[in-house]
């Protein structure tokens, strides 16, 4: 039988049965049972289970294809996704005998893979049909599975999986296109694309030929792969071979393309490490390469000024997947989404998870979308607004609450990446082709680091949704965000005021010097006025006991006033508005208890519909 997780509790039969003359009412079961009844939608391989009464039971159950686990009618169940798509369902504390339904849902969204006779060792036609959950605004499209990246692989082809190498070995898989003759959207390997659940998404497959082999020097190397050494081309697009007389691509030596001219660039997803100073001086504006690359800095591209799109193709799970990092891509999907309708954004670190509540907002602003971009303060605030740039327009608000222990980064002192920024991304590389490589310093050696990070780390998968988890990565049964991009899980008030960390943050004057501070962030706000958007720099919200014994109230004073005289937008709040009793912060010192972000609330509409509804200069 198919078990569906109808969840039926039974006494065993050796438990103690009350009689009708001598029974004891209040004698406790000590053992339970647990059985799942038939369903559609997926599988568990046992029906029936006996345990302790008041223990958790952990069952997992393998969704079908095309298939859905969504929940149970057990209160206080967990579902949790693990590797290979199974679900562990975790039922807390099962006491009495009960039936408990789990629901399966067909995913309401389809991707036709045309992968074309390129695709296909036998040279046939190959279209692969994949569904997806609604776990994103929009939908991962399938990432290269690796197939064909060994030159002894054989004949025999997993029908689910993406090739990046074609069947005949001259081709390489580098995204995919809307239209078939190639002239539409590019959609990187395992980036996102919106899907209807009305219809479905043909994507079509980028394949690219391979440079002529012979065209290359190269030196064996002792793991039994090649570096490249030189080239004696000239390909006005040009694609790395995988292999070369058998072996594959692994390395580029220093100085192997130096002086290289051509439009773009693509590098075999064989390849693991570029040599520095490998394409000094070339000249060409895209540069694609696969996530399986481990080594590169940016002086491998030392003297490239041309170079402006820098394009990822995944062929990696995903590892970040349902933590709060990968909740950037699904704000910038709810931006994108707006991208045609005036909105509100709310920009800032972490602070502004837990600092808004926007359903109160887009109700005192109907006419806005409202978008919660916060995530993570300790990485560079110059790309994120970068892209949210992008997004932007005419009468859109920009609110911008830079939070003071992190300023160097989010005062967009700097424009060097880290790998915290590739995090974010993870899950949409295409937002890394939407900036441009030469306003940032450090980008390729910040993709290295990112790697590093992700190696040992367990796979993920992109249909895992942040909001199935709580900031903590526990499993929680109600989404931990919501539609605006809020951290909604219920934060109690803190039992004192006592700050968490021992961590003083200085709000002085002379912490915020102009050309360090000002000026740069100035620049950035320019830009968004320049495009229409109004913008507003307001305070984060921050614990008043963690502040440095320099932040007297005449200092604050003092930096209140120092920053609506110097910055090119207004203040929109009162400095000590953003000062709180601890009490009202949960588990940091800049993060909002529930009631917290109440009061914040109160205070953000007040001052905006001041200055929106002509309250206020």
């Amino acid at each position: 039988m198919r078990p569906r997780i109808l969840l039926s509790l039974c006494l065993l039969c050796g438990a103690l049965v009350l009689s009708s003359c001598g029974g004891h009412a209040d004698r406790k079961e000590r053992t339970v049972r647990v059985v799942l009844e038939e369903g559609d939608g997926f599988t568990a391989p046992e029906s029936v289970f006996d345990l302790p009464s008041g223990s958790d039971l952990s069952i997992r159950i393998s969704p079908e294809e095309g298939w859905q686990v969504t929940g149970c009618d057990y209160e206080g169940a967990l579902l949790e996704t693990e590797s290979e798509g199974q679900i562990l369902l975790t039922l807390p504390g099962v006491r009495y005998t009960r039936t408990v339904q789990v629901h399966a849902q067909k995913n309401p969204y389809v991707i036709r893979c045309h992968l074309g006779r390129e695709g296909s060792p036998d040279g046939k036609e190959t279209v692969l049909e994949m569904t997806y959950p609604a776990s994103h605004l929009r939908i991962n499209t399938p990432a290269g599975s690796g197939q064909g990246l060994s030159p002894d692989e054989g004949k025999e082809t997993d029908p689910r999986r993406i090739p990046l190498i074609s069947g005949d070995g001259t081709a390489l898989l580098c995204g995919w296109n809307t239209a078939p003759d190639g002239k539409g959207t590019k959609i990187g390997l395992g980036s996102r694309t919106e899907v209807s659940a009305l219809e479905p998404l043909d994507l079509y497959a980028d394949w690219r030929p391979f440079a002529d082999a012979s065209l290359f020097d190269y030196a064996l190397t002792p793991g039994g792969g090649v570096r490249i050494t030189g080239y004696d081309g000239a390909e006005k697009d040009l694609v790395l071979p995988a292999f070369i007389d058998g072996h594959p691509v692994t390395g580029i030596g220093e100085r192997a393309f130096s002086g290289l001219s051509c439009a773009s660039l693509v590098l075999p997803p064989t390849l693991r490490e570029v040599g520095l100073y490998a394409f000094e001086n070339a000249s060409f504006s895209s540069l694609t390469f696969f996530d399986t690359l481990s080594s590169v800095t940016d002086y491998a591209f030392s003297g490239c000024k041309n170079l402006e799109t820098i394009r990822i193709q995944a062929a990696k799970a995903p590892v970040w997947s349902g933590t709060y990092y990968d909740t950037f891509t699904d704000k910038t999907d709810r931006l994108r989404l707006l991208k045609d309708k005036k909105k509100i954004l709310l920009f800032s670190g972490s602070s502004a998870r837990f600092g808004y509540d926007c359903g109160r907002i887009d109700a005192a602003f109907p006419d806005y979308g409202v978008v919660n971009l916060g995530v993570f303060a300790y990485t560079n605030a110059l790309p994120q607004l970068d892209l949210i740039l992008h997004f932007a327009g005419e009468g859109d608000i920009l609110v911008h609450s830079p939070e003071f222990d992190a300023a160097s980064r989010q005062f967009c002192c700097t424009n060097a990446m880290d790998s915290a920024f590739f995090r974010m991304i993870e899950s949409d590389y295409d937002l890394l082709s939407l900036l441009d490589y030469r306003d940032y310093g450090g980008l390729l050696s910040a993709y290295a680091s990112f790697h590093r990070e992700r190696e040992g780390m367990q796979a993920g998968d992109y249909r895992i949704s942040a909001s199935s988890f709580d900031e903590d990565g526990h499993p929680v049964s109600d989404p931990s965000y919501n539609e605006y991009g809020d951290y909604v899980v219920p934060r109690p008030n803190a039992e004192g005021d006592t700050p968490i960390y021992d961590l003083p943050v200085d709000y002085t004057r002379g912490s915020f010097a102009k050309d360090r501070f000002i000026d740069p962030l100035n620049g950035v706000y320019r830009r968004f006025l320049d495009q229409g958007v109004t913008v507003y720099f307001d305070y984060a919200p921050r614990n008043r006991e963690a502040l440095s014994d320099q932040s007297t109230p005449e200092a604050r004073r003092e930096l209140d006033t120092w920053f609506r005289e110097s910055l090119c937008v207004p203040v929109l709040e009162d400095i000590e508005d953003s000062l709180y009793p601890g009490r009202y912060l949960f588990g940091t010192d800049n993060h909002l208890s529930s009631e917290g972000v109440q009061i914040r609330t109160d205070r953000f509409l007040k001052a905006l519909e001041a200055r929106e509804k002509g309250g206020a200069e």
